[in-house]
């Protein structure tokens, strides 16, 4: 276990989030340049900085303020706590409601901090009709999960995953896409990062721990038409999963090819492959963005797909930083973006409370 890469997973979700959230409101692919001046401006800042002059913050979205909450519940129970999480949720977004949230969890929120409720899973589960939302609220958030379960089996990431998740997403998918996004995060933290990633071995341990999942709940698809059968070849996360393997040798995958297949939207299975496809994918010089690190080109290219670029920026950088460490997450970003000395100190607590798992 390494401090470095525990806050690296942590202040790496928060820099994507801060950088790519700039792009939000973009919903086609984002050109580089732009992304590249905006890099440019962070290292101008810093420079500034280092003058004396006062300092320019990106600020953190929903995303942040979530995990930020989902750590410090972990911290302070030493265990998932449902009911102290739900309050937590509630009580972040009353605190500051201008963060990005969408109106439907808004929605739950408000329904959390009835102080009479007794079962904080019910109001997700009552939303569009019973289905629930299978946005990726809960991927967004679910990186502390991983370092906390860090020396604990699968299983267990699993279920707290799953906990986390379904106080304001029950949709099968939601649920699934966060589980895929921690355990991402949980296999990079396992790499040895001094040698080359086996990209194969990574997509096959992710699907093989998402495919029970997808077994157990299998989509419907009741439309015969063309678009639809096309569709539904990729309405799973491993089907996701083998699209990634088969881009990953390629020079020539667009940002739209991506777009149209992985996806890039709000919803769970439509951004959560994404995130992973970026950070194998920035493993290797990608063209335009050679001369940046393995942990710069996994931020700069989940945010050139476009669409929920805070939220896929966000989970590739959390996944990232947990490979890299925090030494590869360069000064001006981190300097630049509101959280991340919060980011650090929860990453610390949470490996203390590893030391103390396993010394028990």
């Amino acid at each position: 276990m390494s401090l470095s890469r525990f806050q690296g997973s942590l202040v790496g979700a928060v820099v994507g989030d801060c950088i790519g959230g700039v792009f939000e409101s973009i919903w086609g692919p984002v050109a580089l340049r732009p992304i590249l001046r905006q890099v440019e401006d962070l290292e101008q800042n810093y420079k500034h900085m280092k003058d004396g002059k006062k300092k320019h913050v990106l600020w953190y979205t929903d995303d942040t303020a979530m995990a930020r909450r989902v750590a410090a519940s972990l911290i302070s129970r030493t265990d998932l706590d449902l009911k102290d999480l739900a309050k937590q949720f509630s009580d972040e977004y009353y605190a500051e409601p201008d963060r990005g949230y969408g109106g439907n969890v808004v929605k739950v929120f408000s329904a959390l901090a009835n102080p009479n409720l007794t079962d904080v899973l019910q109001p997700a589960r009552e939303q569009f009709d019973g289905s629930g939302s299978y946005g990726n609220g809960g991927c967004m958030r679910i990186a502390p999960a991983a370092l906390f379960a860090f020396s604990d089996k699968f299983e267990k990431l699993q279920d707290i995953s799953e906990k986390i998740t379904e106080i304001t997403h029950s949709h099968p998918q939601a649920i699934q896409g966060a589980v895929l996004q921690s355990s991402a995060v949980d296999l990079a933290l396992r790499l040895d990062n001094t040698h080359d990633v086996d990209t194969d071995i990574f997509i096959d341990t992710l699907a093989q721990r998402i495919k029970p999942l997808e077994e157990n709940h299998k989509p419907e698809t009741k439309s015969t038409s063309p678009t639809a059968k096309k569709q539904k070849k990729l309405d799973t996360y491993c089907s996701k999963l083998q699209q990634i393997r088969s881009f990953l040798p390629r020079s020539d995958v667009t940002p739209s090819e991506v777009e149209e297949t992985l996806g890039n939207d709000i919803s769970a299975l439509g951004s959560a492959p994404t995130a992973v496809y970026a950070f194998l994918k920035a493993l290797k010089p990608i063209k335009g963005i050679e001369d940046r690190s393995g942990f710069e080109r996994t931020i700069i290219y989940a945010i050139h797909m476009g669409g929920d670029t805070d939220t896929i920026a966000t989970m590739a950088g959390a996944i990232a930083g947990a490979f890299y460490g925090l030494e590869a997450i360069p000064a001006s970003w981190q300097v630049s973006c509101e959280g991340v000395d919060d980011a650090k100190k929860h990453a610390e607590q949470l490996l203390a409370l590893q030391t103390q798992t396993t010394s028990l």
